[in-house]
């Protein structure tokens, strides 16, 4: 729920906010120019020694008025004209005429009323408030998304679309919501809803003045520092009753030409305090540094507004249109569905459909929306992702609650299977959780919990087979992922390894296929944007989903780079390892941003075995700044199967690769990547201290052994794997 209303004011109003965001943008210069520009008084300056100053050279002075970067300006009559002049407060003379530019005045107008008046102010008022709950919602969402508020900084995970929204939002929220705050209060100031303050006038004791008036710089009541005046009216000389005015930070009154003392003065009141400090927040008048750094949050809406938009199109694209869904009252199954993003629908829908070809009557719908209303339900089901590390998606967060107060029919049995990423350390936590509070409802569970690892469709149609046999049922799973445009690559070379055919590795290596001459075809031909590490999708002929294969190479390579391992009745691997130079397939690219070496210089791990090597050296090759990079690779013998022999060799020599250590399984000592990780826990321990990061790229049985090893080697650190990866320190990209 928070999610979707979250969009509401970003759909209705991300026209209205980018207008007005980047009107704002562009005024929030104004003060770091006209920072820029004045001349700094080296020495305490009151206000009388000032006026003095100004009305010695200026005689016609008649405003004096101190802008809030301590601009000085006069104004006076000149030729039958108002004019106004810059001061320098050191000589009090005129150092240029003051002229308000029109390009600002019309940035005002746009920002702060669309130029429609009252209309305009009510709507740009009503688009602060939209921005504020925008904000303030999406801050909320982060903290989820990260894991908790106590992982807001850590790196966020995602592809490039989600991963630009949220860092593009993090790095704004505090200047957008300091904005749209202070904006809200502005707009409700001008209506009325807000006091402005100030409503009491000074009370002049006495209407006329007839002695000489006294020299203004021995006045006492101007004997007040400069920075806190706001403006000062002379007194009319040809006029013996008038008087002086004064309206400073702390209040506004009325001095006596003559004997240069208050007649009366009014202290600013709360209301005043306030409104002066919200309208130096919103404007970064007086603060030119915020007034830059508010700006640059506000130039960030147009990106904010069109990622978001993005993001919820995809959403809605994500969601299927279920067939034959019955009623909650008439079913005898209801599978409940808890998700973020809608990726999870696919997998709903294609258990729906299985279970309504075996004859239940069934009802799918969020988690948010579970009613056991049915004294039929026979059966509840729960596909559930998990949000962050180990919390409740957006529609699912209101379920637990719900479960407490809901009446569950006698004899319902249930299962539950989780969605998630094993990077986090509280994989399917959520599931986890949903799962025992079944349980602790007293319902029986048909299966032990099932967990998916990133949508992978085997473990999803294992825990259906599971299912369909305690359901005594054949389920027909037709699960059909959403697949992203593809490109046409052709093989432009291939190198093999291994002596067996039917068991051979090969690093293949794939360009753009030619095509026609028009300029569809040749946007075709272009390689996408992906960097070593993301993962090329391959559909091979006669299948329905996608087999996915980590990148050795990245854009800028100009190819595409994977190696293949060819597995006995393997569909896609023996599809890949049979084509033959000039061949082409379709294919496209999923980013993996989160198996990335982070940015800087700290030392980095890699551990791989097999074809886990491939974006290995891919992060190897790009190490042009010679960052220490250690390699422990693990293959089965120092022979025709050693993946990249000779160009790590060159690495090395090269000191893009500062250490190789390798474990062979079938020859030598025989052994594996995790007994190499035990030998050099002493060294390995001083590279984590040293800010390390690890990165493993395998089989899962070959990460599992890893893990635990490194939970050995982390003993007596006061760390730990689960640790580690929390700080995004501890990578994988298992298979």
């Amino acid at each position: 729920m928070l999610r979707k209303i979250h969009s509401i004011p970003g759909l209705i109003a991300a026209l209205l906010m980018t207008i007005v965001a980047l009107a704002g943008a562009a005024l929030s210069v104004n003060p770091a120019l006209e920072q820029a520009s004045v001349r700094p008084s080296l020495a305490p300056l009151s206000v009388a020694t000032l006026a003095s100053r100004v009305s010695t050279s200026m005689p016609d002075v008649e405003t004096l008025t101190r802008r809030p970067s301590g601009a000085i300006i006069a104004h006076y009559e000149a030729g039958g004209e108002q004019r106004a002049s810059i001061i320098d407060p050191a000589t009090g003379k005129a150092v240029g005429d003051y002229r308000p530019s029109p390009v600002e005045r019309w940035l005002k107008n746009l920002h702060r009323k669309l130029f429609l008046g009252d209309a305009g102010r009510i709507a740009t008022g009503a688009t602060a408030a939209f921005m504020l709950f925008a904000a303030l919602s999406g801050l909320v969402l982060l903290a989820r998304r990260m894991g908790g508020w106590s992982h807001i900084l850590a790196p966020i995970r995602g592809d490039g679309l989600q991963r630009l929204h949220n860092e593009t939002a993090r790095a704004a929220l505090a200047g957008l919501t300091l904005s749209a705050m202070t904006g809200v209060v502005m707009s409700l100031t001008t209506f009325g809803v807000i006091p402005e303050g100030g409503a009491q006038q000074p009370a002049l004791g006495v209407s006329a003045i007839t002695t000489p008036p006294m020299p203004l710089r021995q006045m006492p009541a101007l004997a007040i520092d400069v920075s806190s005046l706001r403006q000062l009216t002379f007194a009319n000389a040809a006029d013996p009753s008038s008087i002086i005015e004064v309206n400073t930070m702390d209040g506004a009154g009325y001095v006596d030409p003559s004997s240069g003392r208050w007649l009366a003065f009014q202290p600013a009141d709360a209301w005043q305090r306030v409104h002066g400090v919200v309208r130096m927040l919103h404007t970064g008048e007086g603060l030119w540094w915020l007034g830059l750094i508010l700006g640059a949050s506000s130039a960030s809406v147009p990106l904010l507004a069109a990622t978001g938009l993005l993001l919820w199109l995809r959403r809605r694209r994500a969601m299927p249109k279920l067939a034959g869904n019955v009623p909650a009252r008439d079913a005898d199954a209801v599978l409940l569905l808890g998700t973020e993003g809608n990726s999870t629908w696919g997998f709903a829908s294609a258990l729906h459909a299985a279970l309504t070809r075996a004859g239940f009557r069934v009802h799918v719908a969020p988690m948010n929306d579970f009613a056991a209303g049915s004294r039929s339900l026979r059966y509840l089901m729960v596909l559930t992702a998990t949000y962050g590390d180990g919390g409740a998606p957006e529609s699912a967060a209101r379920f637990l609650p719900k479960l407490d107060r809901v009446t569950i029919p006698g004899g319902v049995a249930f299962g539950v299977l989780g969605f998630g990423d094993r990077q986090f350390p509280h994989f399917c936590g959520y599931a986890r959780t949903v799962h025992e509070a079944l349980t602790a409802r007293g319902l029986e569970a048909l299966t032990d919990l099932g967990t998916v690892d990133r949508q992978s469709e085997p473990e999803f149609r294992q825990w259906c087979a599971g299912l369909a046999e305690r359901l005594g049922v054949s389920l027909d799973i037709r699960y059909t992922p959403l697949l992203p445009p593809t490109i046409p690559l052709k093989l432009v070379s291939r190198d093999d390894y291994g002596a067996d055919p039917q068991d051979m590795t090969s690093v293949l290596r794939l360009m753009p296929a030619e095509g026609g001459r028009t300029w569809t075809t040749a946007l075709r031909q272009r390689l996408p944007r992906f960097e070593t590490g993301d993962l090329l999708g391959v559909v091979p002929p006669g299948a329905t989903s996608p087999r996915y294969y980590s990148l050795a190479s990245a854009t800028a390579d100009g190819l595409v780079e994977i190696c293949v391992r060819r597995h006995p009745n393997g569909v896609c691997s023996g599809y890949l390892t049979g084509l033959q130079p000039g061949e082409t397939i379709e294919a496209f690219m999923r980013p993996n941003a989160r198996f990335r070496p982070d940015a800087g210089s700290a030392p980095v791990v890699l551990i791989g075995a097999g074809t886990g090597i491939g974006p290995l050296i891919g992060f190897i090759r790009h190490n042009a700044a010679r960052r220490p990079m250690h390699l422990y690779f693990g293959t089965r013998n120092d022979g025709e199967g050693f993946l990249y022999h000779a160009e790590l060799k060159h690495l090395v020599a090269d000191r893009r690769l500062q250490a190789l250590t390798t474990a062979f399984s079938r020859s030598g000592s025989r052994s594996y990547v995790q007994d190499r990780l035990i030998a050099d826990a002493q060294s390995l321990r001083t590279l984590v201290a040293h800010g390390a990061q690890i990165m493993v790229c395998g089989g899962r049985r070959m990460a599992e052994g890893v893990a635990q090893a490194w939970e050995r080697i982390l003993t007596d650190t006061g760390l730990s794997v689960a640790q580690l990866r929390a700080q995004g320190r501890y990578v994988e990209d298992v298979y």
